[in-house]
């Protein structure tokens, strides 16, 4: 009864190390275009707006999945 519960919590999220390394590379990846297309949009415009909270969800998004992926190894 007991072997069900040896694992830690971080034990379990590395089980999908397949799934957080693709949510990493996308994450990344979106990052990158994001912040290209934040260069080129006016400031003050809903686009502009957009591309920024795009940013900081996707910097979050790419951050935890590193962190995980960190611990994993």
């Amino acid at each position: 009864m007991t072997g069900k519960y040896d694992k830690n919590y971080l034990e379990y999220l590395c089980d999908y190390e397949q799934g957080w390394r693709l949510l990493f590379t996308f994450s990344v990846g979106f990052l990158g275009l994001s912040v290209l297309w934040l260069v080129f949009t006016e400031s003050g415009t809903a686009t502009y707006v957009v591309t920024v909270m795009n940013v900081v969800g996707l910097s979050v998004l790419t951050l935890v999945s590193g962190f995980v992926l960190s611990r994993c190894r």
